[in-house]
């Protein structure tokens, strides 16, 4: 630990800084002291710390799914309002700040045998960052990316995301293999702590997680690459979940949970709803959750959830849209800005973890794989399992009030999958068990149709859609400007303009 405190205030002094690393990767030979663990480290805490990390989430991917809805800043995923800085945020983040590190790190210890783990979980942590990237905008810059100083490629063209999957699953493949226990042990990891077994396991799971993604486009590859995943051996308890733990740092310290840094912005920490879609549906469940997830507090901070029964906002609307007070049962006046649930609290704290990938995920998809034939499992068992595991999952959260095991119990025992309806019944629960991680619930959602998102209720016409949700995200406007014939190239495959209505490759 003392080594990673040291790592966050050599690399991270300036919270989401990256000028020594700007250095590095325009010259390696003048860091030749940086150790792989630093760089793998990094490139880790860039996904989810500091505040930048946490925009596209709760302003884009959240409202998107129909999780919350009513700060200003969440007009973008709610009814569809272009924001580029917004918008922005996963490219540059992911690109400008953590595949610099990786890349870098991986060539640094491509020619070392001795450094063979680092390569290994190099190399699932770029699939990972790789597949959100991909998913988010389509074809990106895939195999030239990150190759400025050690191949002179400035402007790396764009792949096509079918080609790109096709690597990830080789790379995933291949870094399983890899691992080699005589050689030196991961230091500084802050994913797994050096625990080979768990990384190994990670890689199985990315690979259950997009083989399922071609579900709709390849059904055959996608269950091949599930029951490769599967035989190759995933997660196998919450111990093995790929989280980010985050610590009491607010803006611009990386070491503060980035999506916790956005949430307590003013406008943002005072009118993220609950949208009418998720609450409604916890509600006609009688899922022991919905306290978990948000609560009713008046401009005194008392809770007033006994009065107003978590009471939901449209999707596309503001906080002070369809304006007044709200009378509860027993005559009280609910002021406006009062009368709509909010996020709960502990999602508020900086030293909050975030859940990139965990088991209750993994067993959702072993459920669906099931429920397809593509395994000789019970379906119904992964499924409960998943919906159990789901409920103690929000446990990671600081100060959160755990799910009553009774309750927990009873809710499992009634739910059991319907003849006809499986893949509906485990992705509407998949949903619920992926908050607060709108990138995957937005991926989910738009492979499965689930949710069923509600008519966006656009009171000032600013929908640049008509309502109609996105099906990725603008490339960045810089693009145009730095890589133009390779930008170009992409957007003509897509009809030659930059539309978040076309849909990436998998999405048909």
């Amino acid at each position: 630990m003392k080594n990673i405190f040291l790592l966050i205030f050599t690399v991270l002094l300036l919270g989401s800084c990256t000028k020594d690393f700007e250095t590095i990767n325009e010259n390696p030979t003048r860091g030749n002291t940086i150790a792989p663990g630093q760089q793998l480290a990094a490139a880790a805490y860039f996904l989810s710390g500091g505040r930048e990390a946490g925009y596209a989430n709760l302003h884009i991917f959240q409202p998107m799914v129909q999780y919350m809805n009513g700060a200003y800043g969440q007009r973008v995923g709610s009814k569809f309002v272009r924001d580029d800085f917004f918008n922005e945020r996963v490219w540059e983040i992911f690109y400008n700040r953590s595949l610099k590190q990786l890349i870098d790190m991986l060539h640094r210890c491509d020619n070392d045998p001795q450094l063979v783990n680092y390569m290994a979980a190099g190399r699932i942590l770029k699939v990972y960052i790789f597949s959100i990237l991909t998913d988010t905008y389509g074809d990106v810059p895939y195999f030239e990316a990150g190759m400025a100083y050690y191949k002179n490629t400035y402007t790396p063209r764009y792949d096509k995301q079918e080609d790109i999957y096709n690597d990830l699953f080789k790379e995933l493949t291949e870094a399983v293999k890899q691992f080699d226990a005589t050689k030196d042990r991961l230091d500084n990891d802050i994913v797994y702590q050096g625990d080979v077994a768990k990384w190994k396991k990670l890689a199985n799971s990315l690979r259950l997680r997009l083989g399922m993604r071609l579900s709709k486009v390849d059904e055959n590859r996608a269950r091949q690459e599930v029951q490769a995943a599967v035989a190759g051996g995933t997660f196998t308890s919450a111990n093995d979940n790929f989280k980010m733990v985050h610590e009491e740092y607010a803006y611009p310290d990386l070491r503060g949970n980035g999506l916790a840094q956005a949430l307590q912005e003013t406008q943002t920490y005072l009118y993220s709803n609950g949208s009418a879609t998720f609450v409604n549906y916890l509600k006609a469940e009688n899922d022991p959750r919905l306290s978990a997830f948000f609560i009713n507090r008046d401009s005194r901070g008392r809770d007033i959830t006994h009065l107003t029964n978590y009471m939901p906002i449209a999707p596309g609307l503001y906080w002070w849209d369809e304006w007044g007070a709200w009378r509860a049962p027993d005559g009280t006046m609910i002021e406006q800005a009062d009368k709509f649930c909010k996020v709960n609290t502990p999602f508020y704290q900086l030293k909050a973890p975030f859940l990139h990938f965990g088991y209750a995920e993994v067993e959702f998809l072993k459920a669906e794989a099931a429920a397809r034939g593509w395994t000789g499992d019970d379906a119904n068992q992964h499924y409960q399992e998943a919906i159990r595991t789901a409920m103690k999952q929000l446990d990671i959260y600081p100060d959160m009030n755990p799910v009553d095991p009774q309750k927990a119990s009873d809710f499992v025992t009634a739910h059991t999958l319907t003849a006809g309806k499986e893949l509906e019944q485990i992705n509407m629960q998949k949903w619920v068990a992926l908050f607060p991680n709108g990138y995957e619930a937005y991926a989910n959602l738009r492979r499965t149709g689930f949710p069923k998102t509600l008519p966006v209720k656009d009171v000032d016409g600013e929908s640049v859609t008509g309502g109609v949700m996105p099906r990725r995200l603008f490339y960045p406007a810089t693009e145009a400007f730095n890589n133009t014939k390779n930008y170009r190239e992409a957007l003509n495959r897509i009809g030659g303009k930059n539309d978040w209505l076309k849909r990436v490759w998998w999405d048909k």
